[in-house]
C-alpha cells in the first residue's frame, strides 16, 4: 500500500504570497513607556474594581491601575499605568514562558469577534516575562498557544508601567477588511504581594461566563498579511547505544488577512524540549497531556470543542502517538489546516497523514455561524482511517452557544459517532446542555445535564474519559465580601455542587456531594476547606468490562492553605484525605510547595507529595483484584536561570515511586462484590525517575536553540523491604533513556 500524501495547493499557494502592505497609521516604539504623541488619544479606561477576592471594591488609590487602547497597522496596543509605591513589594521574577508563579503582571483578555466562544491572553509581568493563553468554554485555559507578540515593561517615577502590541494576524477573525471592528475586552492588574487582582469590567474565571462579561469596544481595523516559514532539524545522540538520529521538517503559516489563515506542516516535530511529568496510571481511564507543538497550537481554538468530564472532541495527541502495530512513535508525513470567515460564517479544516503503509489519516472541518447576536451555531466534524486495525471512525457534533440575557448563558452539543471496523459497524449518541445564571454579584447558579450513550465514542481522534453516562449537575456559588476594613478577612466563599448519575444501562452510580469554603485575608493568604461525601453505588470502569464492583458510601475532605509570598520565600499546603479501597478508612495525601527566589534571574521551586494509603485496590486482570497497603511518594525540582536576555537554562527532576505491601487478593463475584481467595500477592514497588536540562536561546523572533539533556528509567520490580532512601538510591541510578538533543528552528 502507498503512503497517502496530502495535495500540496495550499502549501504551494503560500510560498508564491507576499505580505500585503499596511495602512498608514500611528507607529509605537514599544519599550514600555506611554511617552509617544500617539497614547494621548487612545481609549481611556480606569474604572477598576477588586475581581480577586470578588469583593467589587475601589482598589487603594495608592496602586491605581489606568488602561489605554490605541490600534495601529501593526496590530492593538495596550498600554498600562501603574502606581505602586514602594511600601507594596514589586515582585518581578524572570520565568519561563507560561510559567505559574506569583508575581505583578498584566492581562489582556480580547475576544476578536466579541461573540464570546474564544479569547486570547496575554500576560506581561514586571520583570518582562510573559504568558500567553486561549481561553474557550468560558473558563478554560489552555497555555498551548505560542503566538509573536511584542510587549516591555519600564519602571516610572510612580510605579512601573506596561506595553503590548497585539498583531492583526495573531487569530483568526471575521470581517478582517471593514474599516472598524467590535472586539471585547477585559483588562486586569495583579499585585502579587496582597493576591489581589484588580479588574475592567468586572468579570471573574470563577463565575462560569467569563468571556461573555467581557466589555465591547470598537475600534479602528487595519488590514494585515504574513508570511512565515520555520525550518528546523534536530539531531539526537543516544548514550545508551551510541546512535544518532537527524530529523529535519518544516511548519509554515500564511495569513493573507486576518480572515483566512493558512498553516501546512512537512514531517513536524513531536519534540523532546518539553518533558510531559511523569506519570504512573492504575486507572481505567487514560491520562490527558497538552500538546504544545507549534502547528497543532496555532489557531487551534477554532477546533477546540469541549464536552462534561473533561473530555475534548479534536485531541492532536492523538496524531502523531503510538503507532497502532506498537512499533513506537508515528511520524507525520504532511499536516494542513485552514481557518476563516465568510460574513458571519466561519469555517476550518485540518488535516494530517501519518508515515508508512499503516499510518493513520485524520480529517477535521468546523462551521460556526452567529445567527444572530447572542445566538451561535457551530457544526464539527472527525474522520480517522486506521488501516492497521481495519477501522475507519466518524464522529458530528452540533454545538449552540445562547445568551438571552446579560447573566444567563446557555451551552448544548448533540454528538454522534459511527465506528466501521473489522466488517462491522456501531454507532452511539450523547448529547449535553448547561444553563449558568449569574443571578447576583454574589450569587451564581449552574445546572448542566448529560447523557453519553453507550455507544459513544470519539476516542480515535477526541479524549473521552467515558461513554455510558446519564449526570445531572446543580451548582451553586455565594460570595461574601467583608466591608469592615478592619477585618482580617477580605472575603469568603461557599460552593455547592450535586452530581447524580447513571450508566446509561441504568446501573446507580455514586451521587457526589461537594461542599467547598475558602477564606481571602486582606493580605493574600487563603485557607481552603472541603468535604465530598458521596453515596454507594457500581463502578462500572474499574473492571475493564468484567461486570460492576458496588462500592459503599465514604466521604473525602481537604484543607488547603495558600499563603502569599513574603521575601524570597513562598509557599502552600494541601492535606487531601479519601478512601480508596474498600474499607472507609482514609488514604492521606499532602502537598507541599516551596518557592525561592533568590534573584530575579534565579528561581527555584521544590514540591514533595507524600501518601500513605491502608486500602489500595488495584485490577490485576479479567475478575481479579488486589488490595495492598500502599507509600506513594512524588518529588519534583526546578531550578530556572536566565542569564542574559534571551538566555534560559532550566533544569526539572521529578522522582515517583510507590511500595505496595500486605498483598491479599480478591475475586469479583456475581454479587458485584469482591471476596478473599487464597493466597498472597507478592509486594511489589514501581520506581520511575527523569531528569532534564535544557538550554534555550532565542536568537530572533520566535526562533530558537535548544540543547537539551535527558535521561529517565522505570522499574517495577516484586520485592519487600526497600525504604525510602533506598528507591530514591535506586531511582538516580535507572537508565533506560539517555540522550542528547540539539534543536534550531528559525523563523523567515
Amino acid at each position: 500500500m502507498t503512503p497517502r500524501r496530502l495535495p500540496l495547493a495550499l502549501a504551494l499557494a503560500a510560498a508564491c504570497a507576499s505580505p500585503g502592505h499596511a495602512e498608514e497609521g500611528p507607529v509605537l516604539a514599544i519599550d514600555g513607556r506611554l511617552d509617544e504623541a500617539a497614547w494621548a488619544g487612545a481609549q481611556v479606561f480606569d474604572d477598576f474594581v477588586v475581581v480577586e477576592p470578588w469583593t467589587l471594591a475601589r482598589p487603594d488609590p495608592a496602586l491605581r491601575t489606568v488602561a489605554r487602547l490605541l490600534t495601529t497597522p501593526q496590530g492593538i496596543a495596550i498600554g498600562f499605568e501603574l502606581a505602586q509605591p514602594p511600601q507594596v513589594p514589586l515582585l518581578a521574577p524572570q520565568v519561563r514562558r507560561d510559567e505559574d508563579v506569583n508575581a505583578d503582571r498584566v492581562n489582556v483578555f480580547i475576544d476578536f469577534d466579541a461573540d464570546g466562544r474564544v479569547a486570547y491572553n496575554f500576560a506581561l509581568l514586571a520583570s518582562g516575562s510573559i504568558q500567553d493563553f486561549v481561553v474557550t468554554n468560558e473558563v478554560q485555559f489552555n497555555p498551548d498557544f505560542d503566538p509573536d507578540w511584542r510587549h516591555a515593561v519600564a519602571t516610572t517615577p510612580e510605579g512601573w508601567s506596561a506595553e503590548i502590541l497585539i498583531p492583526w494576524t495573531t487569530a483568526a477573525m471575521r470581517d478582517a477588511n471593514a474599516a472598524e471592528r467590535r472586539i471585547a475586552l477585559h483588562f486586569d492588574r495583579v499585585v502579587a504581594s496582597r493576591n489581589e487582582r484588580q479588574g475592567w469590567p468586572a468579570a471573574s474565571f470563577r463565575r462560569g461566563s467569563f468571556v461573555s462579561d467581557f466589555a465591547t469596544v470598537q475600534v479602528r481595523q487595519y488590514p494585515a498579511s504574513l508570511l512565515h516559514l520555520w525550518p528546523y532539524a534536530t539531531i539526537a545522540h543516544d548514550r545508551i547505544d551510541g546512535g544518532n538520529r537527524w530529523k529535519m521538517g518544516a511548519d509554515l503559516f500564511w495569513k493573507p488577512s486576518a480572515s483566512l489563515q493558512l498553516s501546512a506542516a512537512l514531517n513536524p516535530d513531536f519534540g523532546q524540549v518539553e518533558a510531559d511529568d511523569l506519570v504512573v496510571n492504575f486507572e481505567a481511564i487514560e491520562v490527558f497531556f497538552s500538546d504544545r507543538r507549534p502547528f497543532f497550537t496555532e489557531n487551534q481554538a477554532f477546533f477546540d470543542l469541549r464536552p462534561p468530564d473533561n473530555g475534548l472532541l479534536v485531541y492532536t495527541r492523538r496524531i502523531g502517538g503510538p503507532r497502532d502495530n506498537g512499533e513506537g512513535i508515528a511520524d507525520i508525513d504532511l499536516a494542513l489546516k485552514a481557518n476563516g470567515s465568510w460574513g458571519t460564517l466561519g469555517y476550518g479544516v485540518l488535516a494530517a497523514d501519518e508515515a508508512e503503509d499503516d499510518g493513520r489519516s485524520f480529517r477535521v472541518g468546523r462551521l460556526l455561524l452567529d445567527a444572530r447576536p447572542g445566538l451561535g451555531i457551530g457544526w464539527l466534524g472527525t474522520r480517522v482511517e486506521r488501516p492497521f486495525l481495519d477501522r475507519t471512525a466518524d464522529v458530528q457534533a452540533a454545538d449552540v452557544r445562547w445568551q438571552p440575557r446579560p447573566e444567563v448563558l446557555v451551552n448544548a452539543q448533540l454528538i454522534g459517532s459511527r465506528i466501521e471496523a473489522g466488517g462491522r459497524d456501531s454507532s452511539g449518541q450523547g448529547g449535553w446542555a448547561r444553563i449558568n445564571w449569574n443571578a447576583s454579584e454574589r450569587w451564581r447558579h449552574e445546572v448542566e445535564a448529560t447523557h453519553f450513550g453507550r455507544g459513544l465514542d470519539f476516542n480515535d481522534l477526541g479524549f473521552l474519559r467515558r461513554g455510558s453516562l446519564n449526570e445531572l449537575e446543580v451548582t451553586n456559588e455565594y460570595v461574601r465580601p467583608v466591608a469592615d476594613a478592619d477585618s482580617p478577612l477580605a472575603s469568603t466563599r461557599w460552593y455547592s455542587e450535586l452530581q447524580v448519575r447513571r450508566s446509561d444501562e441504568g446501573v446507580e452510580l455514586p451521587t457526589w456531594l461537594v461542599l467547598e469554603q475558602t477564606s481571602t485575608f486582606r493580605n493574600g493568604d487563603s485557607l481552603g476547606f472541603g468535604f465530598r461525601p458521596r453515596t454507594a453505588g457500581y463502578d462500572d470502569l474499574v473492571s475493564r468490562g468484567n461486570d460492576l464492583l458496588h462500592r459503599s458510601s465514604r466521604a473525602e475532605g481537604f484543607i488547603a492553605w495558600v499563603p502569599t509570598r513574603r521575601g524570597q520565600l513562598g509557599w502552600d499546603f494541601h492535606v487531601v484525605a479519601r478512601p480508596e479501597g474498600l474499607s472507609r478508612a482514609p488514604a492521606v495525601e499532602t502537598d507541599l510547595q516551596v518557592y525561592w527566589f533568590p534573584s530575579e534571574q534565579v528561581n527555584l521551586s521544590f514540591e514533595i507529595e507524600p501518601m500513605w494509603s491502608p486500602d489500595w485496590l488495584i485490577w490485576r486482570e479479567g475478575r481479579r483484584f488486589a488490595r495492598h497497603s500502599r507509600r506513594l511518594d512524588a518529588f519534583n525540582l526546578g531550578l530556572n536561570w536566565f542569564p542574559a536576555p534571551t538566555h534560559e537554562v532550566r533544569v526539572k527532576a521529578e522522582w515517583l515511586a510507590i511500595r505496595a505491601r500486605d498483598g491479599r487478593r480478591y475475586q469479583l463475584g456475581n454479587d458485584a462484590r469482591l471476596q478473599p481467595v487464597a493466597g498472597a500477592e507478592p509486594d511489589f514497588d514501581i520506581n520511575n525517575f527523569g531528569v532534564q536540562v535544557r538550554y534555550r536561546w532565542e536568537f530572533a523572533p520566535q526562533s530558537d536553540l535548544f540543547l537539551v539533556w535527558s535521561r529517565g528509567g522505570f522499574l517495577r520490580a516484586e520485592r519487600e523491604g526497600e525504604s525510602t532512601l533506598d528507591l530514591l538510591d535506586e531511582a538516580i541510578g535507572l537508565r533506560d533513556a539517555d540522550q542528547l538533543l540539539a534543536k534550531i528552528r528559525y523563523r523567515f
